[in-house]
């Protein structure tokens, strides 16, 4: 499913609106073994995620000319690169963190956020922030750390960190502490 507001501009252009260095660095990427990357993109995230984890980076995206993309930067890492809808088929492997950048804007960010955990203990999120950016989806649709946390909560999550990214995005960090299965009744779309 191709998330709404969801268009990638030029590459050099995108990844010029991150700080990746300081994005991996916070959420301490570098002490996870197993990764899953859900929208990989150009491989913005994904080549430096891959060069710090100490296991495999499993790579989601359902845009072909992304998932080739990524694979070919990713050339030599550890990276498995794959053409997947997760809200179709879900994640089918088991790793220690998922990464969910710019991405639960979707139309049902809880199903992703119970998708997400059940692939992993640790769900890593970024988003834009709410004040006017040079990118980004439609202000109407961009979740505040509020909000993630309510659904986080409402899907059985705990809000561990949450964190400025300058200059347009936050961190937040979600964990599956909780040996219950995740609730799945709970489907919300944004705006409810």
């Amino acid at each position: 499913m191709k998330v709404r507001d969801s268009g990638m501009p030029e590459e050099d252009y995108w990844e010029s609106l991150f700080d990746v260095e300081l994005t991996i660095e916070r959420f301490g990427v570098g002490s996870y073994t197993d990764v899953a990357e859900l929208g990989c993109g150009y491989g913005t995230f994904s080549i430096p995620i891959a060069k710090v984890i100490h296991g495999t980076l499993h790579c989601f995206d359902v845009d072909p000319f992304m998932v080739e993309r990524t694979w070919l930067r990713a050339k030599g890492l550890p990276v498995r690169v794959e053409l997947r809808d997760v809200f179709e088929s879900g994640f089918g492997i088991k790793a220690d963190a998922v990464v969910l950048f710019n991405i639960l804007h979707c139309e049902n960010p809880m199903r992703l956020l119970s998708l997400a955990a059940d692939a992993a203990p640790n769900i890593l999120v970024t988003h834009w922030q709410s004040k006017q950016t040079p990118r980004g989806p439609r202000h109407e649709i961009r979740p505040t750390p509020t909000q993630i946390s309510k659904w986080a909560n409402d899907c059985g999550l705990e809000v561990c960190d949450q964190f400025e990214l300058p200059p347009w995005h936050f961190g937040m960090v979600l964990r599956n502490q909780s040996p219950i299965k995740i609730r799945r009744s709970t489907a919300l779309k944004i705006g409810q």
